[in-house]
């Protein structure tokens, strides 16, 4: 049978066409303004949330140039139709009135498209002036941000020595040498101190005079304290706390340091004798509190990143290693000139605060903004890529040259309508309605009386793997799931109804095979005495999956009522065990469910007092522990060594599941969790739950489970009173 055709469209336009496209274009260019203006609006708010800035932008100077632009030409436009209508320019040979009005349209149109491209690029630069100016401030205000950390980590540990100072006060310090047990009760009171914090590296004591009396911490067989000598020195001089340059420590492999220092006047040995003076000294290790700090970046970002530099010499330092530094870094620390051109660093430190375009040490163009600390002389850069910061702009420029492209395109078409004010336009519009159907997001395919399709869309060709010649006279029953059930015969019946609507739910099956569940509205339609179909149809697969997702969560909690149920009524913990087990894998669909109670065994094993479903001997198989072997880190051995919920959510995937991959895998589980059980506070056994489906734990069910695990627990607790 030979194929049905769409009708072709006319070469030719019918009458009124030229004015039909001359309002059109007028709604259109109206159109493309308020799209503009949402644009506007819109992407200001989702940049840089100010309403303010948008209605700025929104009634700049630009953006109501381009506005007066666009009304001068529809006023053209009517002036122009409005000429010929009355007969203007009739004088003269017969041709200048064409050749007049072919000027003046041609000297219209390129003065307006100028004029609009123009106000785009003033308006496009504009924008990106103050957005990159907006980004800037933004990077002061995070380089301010991180001095105000490190200044604050300072007072912070300034405060740290001062109550150490305010302990020592009262001890008797001239009487450190006349016994051992002075100097052990203040290694002892500063070993506490110590000990108090990680990044807490040595505590000294040291004499007014530089000799060294106690010392704690430190790395092992270090004698060298000649680094801090003249810290202590100039503390004991001026009396005042006294804050050391970041080094490098002793240890292996070295660290930063850096040493405060605090002198203090100590209770006098004897009546009428004068007080002593002493300097107390603390080295922490700013790598483990302040610089982790310090680089976090506040926003998920790709390419920004938090320095800190201080000057050495003609060179800026950093004080920790860049995030995209891949050489290796000197012993001594990396180091680059403060005479390399256009250097981020080297500015920071030549010129301190400010903001600034330059390149980093990988030599890329960023975005960055420097703070001088004030407790330390440390410098703060905050910087992010160009490229990124300038991306969501660089977008915005986009949409602002569609528009102002699209506006000069428009504007085209309108002239071109008054100068085919006298054509046609396309003969049927319902064709070329279906010849745009490209522009729809939806799947769109047209059929013929048989069933055969005549046109599709790209969403269609894409949605199911055919080219649109593939598609082109296929059956469309061919892209149906035959399930053969009697919804199918009823959308049947229902498509073969002239000028019937329905909306039905099938299953499309693609080229390779695989099928997705859609919504399909079709509609039939009459042109030229000839019946036609249209199918709209959308895929569902998200909405299909959150109702399975419902469905699953909806039986969790039916097994959660039933096992409620139990534990109102069991009087022993066996029968806790049995039944608890057995209704969450009857009412749960889940594979298995079991009790596993740890044993005080030389191999930590299991006992499993109560199994219920598809266990087909894998628990006594599986040779589950609770020790540090491989068989003691899944889930079970876990929640028995820390008492916490534990899962497993693809066993196929998971390398903690690798003892038991292969036998969980033929029996069907895919997921499991354990949930810690305790009797009297004291942890007694877990809750054990296989499942068929990968992720099968999600947030949700575990909070759920976790509240039974508990009620368990209490059940627990009352059946052994």
């Amino acid at each position: 049978m030979k194929q049905q055709q769409l009708p072709p469209s006319s070469p030719e336009p019918r009458k009124g066409s030229a004015r039909r496209i001359y309002w059109i274009s007028i709604a259109t260019l109206a159109g493309l303004m308020l799209l503009a203006a949402l644009l506007t609006v819109e992407e200001w708010l989702g940049l840089i949330p100010s309403f303010q800035r948008a209605m700025e932008d929104l009634f700049s100077r630009y953006a109501l140039l381009a506005v007066a632009l666009v009304i001068a030409l529809i006023g053209f436009g009517v002036f122009f139709r409005r000429s010929l209508r009355e007969g203007w320019w009739q004088a003269g040979p017969p041709d200048a009135p064409r050749r007049t009005r072919s000027r003046l349209l041609l000297t219209v149109f390129s003065g307006f498209a100028l004029g609009i491209a123009a106000t785009g690029y003033l308006l496009n630069n504009d924008l990106r002036t103050a957005f990159r100016d907006e980004r800037l401030s933004q990077q002061a205000g995070i380089a301010g941000l991180k001095a105000q950390q490190i200044d604050q980590w300072v007072a912070e540990r300034a405060i740290d020595l001062g109550f150490l100072v305010t302990s020592l006060k009262g001890l008797p310090f001239g009487q450190i040498d006349a016994g051992p047990e002075l100097r052990q009760f203040v290694e002892l009171l500063l070993y506490q101190v110590l000990i108090g914090h990680p990044e807490r590296r040595e505590i000294m004591l040291f004499s007014g005079d530089g000799q060294l009396l106690v010392e704690v911490g430190g790395a092992p067989g270090h004698l060298d304290h000649g680094r801090v000598g003249g810290l202590v020195r100039e503390a004991a001089r001026d009396g005042k706390l006294k804050i050391g340059s970041l080094e490098l420590d002793a240890g292996d492999p070295p660290g930063p340091s850096m040493a405060f220092a605090q002198p203090f006047n100590a209770t006098a040995s004897a009546p009428g004798q004068p007080a002593s003076q002493f300097v107390v000294v603390l080295t922490v290790d700013p790598s483990v509190d302040l610089f982790p700090k310090v680089r976090a970046w506040p926003t998920d970002s790709p390419t920004s990143e938090v320095l800190v530099v201080r000057r050495e010499g003609d060179d800026a330092a950093f004080l920790f290693a860049p995030r995209f530094w891949e050489r290796p870094i000197p012993p001594e620390g990396l180091r680059l000139p403060l005479s390399t051109p256009n250097l981020t660093a080297s500015i920071a430190v030549r010129e301190g605060d400010g903001t600034r375009v330059a390149v980093d040490y990988r030599g890329k163009r960023v975005m960055a903004a420097s703070r001088a600390a004030n407790a330390v002389p440390w410098t703060v850069i905050a910087k992010s890529d160009y490229d990124e910061v300038m991306r969501p702009i660089d977008r915005r420029s986009e949409k602002i040259a569609l528009v102002f492209g699209a506006t000069i395109l428009v504007a085209a078409f309108l002239v071109w309508s008054l100068w085919r004010s006298q054509q046609e336009e396309t003969r049927e519009l319902a064709v070329s309605n279906l010849r745009f159907v490209h522009a729809v997001q939806d799947m769109f395919i047209v059929l013929d009386g048989d069933n055969r399709i005549l046109e599709t869309n790209e969403a269609a060709q894409k949605a199911v793997g055919y080219t649109a010649e593939e598609l082109r006279g296929m059956d469309a029953r061919n892209l149906r799931l035959p399930d053969g059930t009697n919804e199918d015969d009823q959308g049947d019946a229902a498509l073969a109804a002239a000028g019937g609507r329905v909306e039905v739910r099938t299953m499309i099956r693609r080229k390779d095979g695989s099928t997705f569940p859609a919504e399909v509205r079709v509609s039939a339609f009459e042109l030229d005495g000839r019946v036609y179909r249209q199918a709209m149809g959308v895929d569902i697969s998200d909405r299909v999956k959150l109702e399975q997702e419902v469905l699953r969560l909806a039986r969790v909690k039916r097994s959660l009522q039933a096992a409620t149920s139990v534990l109102l009524r069991a009087r022993s913990e066996a029968e806790v065990f049995d039944q608890i087990c057995t209704s969450l894998v009857e009412f749960g669909d889940y594979q298995m469910v079991a009790v596993a109670v740890p044993n005080d065994d030389a191999g930590k094993t299991f006992r499993f007092p109560a199994i219920a479903g598809n266990d087909d001997g894998y628990l006594a198989n599986a040779h589950i522990t609770w020790n540090d072997e491989p068989t003691g880190k899944g889930p079970l051995g876990m929640a028995i060594k820390t008492g916490t919920v534990q899962s497993i959510q693809d066993f196929a995937s998971n390398p903690n599941a690798r003892p038991w991959r292969e036998q969980a895998l033929r029996r069907g589980y895919r997921s499991s969790i354990a949930l810690p059980l305790r009797r009297e506070g004291a942890l007694v056994a877990a809750l054990l739950i296989y499942a068929a489906e990968p992720q099968a734990f999600d947030a949700e069910e575990v909070q759920l489970l976790t509240a039974l695990a508990d009620d368990i627990s209490y059940v627990l607790s009352r059946v052994a009173s």
